[in-house]
C-alpha cells in the first residue's frame, strides 16, 4: 500500500537518479520507480517495469494518485557529443532526453501531481545551436508551460561521483582540470565548476518537497 506523498522518479539507475531515490526512501511517503528491469531497490519503492516506447503510445498507466515527479532519464554520451552531437545520433538523444521526460512529465500531471524536478544543464537554452543544450532548454520550456505549479529545475556543472559504466579515459582528465581550474571561474563560470552528485540530489529533493514555485538550482545551492 502507498504512503503518501507519492513520488514518482525516472532516470533512478544514474548518477544523481540513484542518489534522488536514496535521499527520497529514507523520507516518509511511497516511491514509484519507471525502470526497465528490476534493480533490486528498497522496500518502500515500487518498481514499474515498461518499456519507454509504449509512454509515447499512451499505454503506461500509473494506479495511484502522484505528488511529485522526478526527471533524471539521460541517454549516456560520449565527451565529444556534449561539444557537437552528430546529426545521426540526435534523434536517439532525443527520444530519451526530451520525448520520453515530457511523456512522464505528462503523466505525472493526469495522476494529479503538483510538482516536477528535472536534471537539466548548466548553459541549457532553447535557443542554443550547440544540439545537447539546444534539447535540455526545449524540455525545461515545455516543463514551464504544460501546468505544474512547481517546477524545480537543478543546472549542475560536470558531476562527480562513482558511476556504474565507463565513461571514458578523457573524465579523469576533464575532473583533475576542472578542479585546477575551480578557483579562476568566477562570475558567469563560476556555475560552470563541477559539483557532487549526491548534493545535487539532495537539494532537489528538498526543493522539490518545499512547493516553491519556479525554482532554478545552479553551483551556489550545490555547494
Amino acid at each position: 500500500m502507498v504512503q503518501k506523498p507519492v513520488s514518482l522518479i525516472a532516470g533512478s539507475t544514474g548518477l544523481v537518479g540513484s542518489h534522488i531515490l536514496e535521499n527520497l526512501s529514507s523520507l516518509p511517503g511511497s516511491v514509484i520507480s519507471l525502470t526497465r528491469k528490476s534493480n533490486g531497490l528498497p522496500e518502500n519503492v515500487i518498481e514499474k517495469i515498461i518499456d519507454f516506447d509504449d509512454l509515447l503510445k499512451n499505454l503506461i498507466a500509473i494506479d495511484d494518485p502522484i505528488d511529485h515527479v522526478y526527471l533524471s532519464l539521460g541517454k549516456k554520451l560520449s565527451t565529444y557529443e556534449l561539444a557537437y552531437m552528430p546529426e545521426a545520433n540526435r534523434e536517439s538523444f532525443k527520444k530519451i532526453d526530451f520525448n520520453y521526460s515530457l511523456a512522464i512529465a505528462e503523466l505525472g500531471l493526469k495522476k494529479g501531481a503538483k510538482s516536477i524536478a528535472l536534471v537539466s544543464a548548466i548553459g541549457a537554452e532553447e535557443s542554443s545551436i550547440n544540439y545537447y543544450f539546444h534539447i535540455k532548454g526545449k524540455l525545461e520550456n515545455s516543463l514551464k508551460r504544460i501546468g505544474y505549479d512547481n517546477i524545480c529545475i537543478a543546472q549542475p556543472g560536470h558531476l562527480l561521483g562513482k558511476r556504474k559504466d565507463f565513461r571514458g579515459h578523457e573524465i579523469p582528465i576533464l575532473e583533475s582540470a576542472l578542479h585546477l581550474a575551480s578557483p579562476l571561474m568566477q562570475g558567469p563560470l563560476k556555475d560552470f565548476r563541477q559539483v557532487q552528485a549526491s548534493k545535487v540530489a539532495n537539494q532537489i529533493v528538498k526543493v522539490t518537497r518545499e512547493n516553491k514555485g519556479l525554482s532554478i538550482l545552479t553551483y551556489d545551492d550545490f555547494a
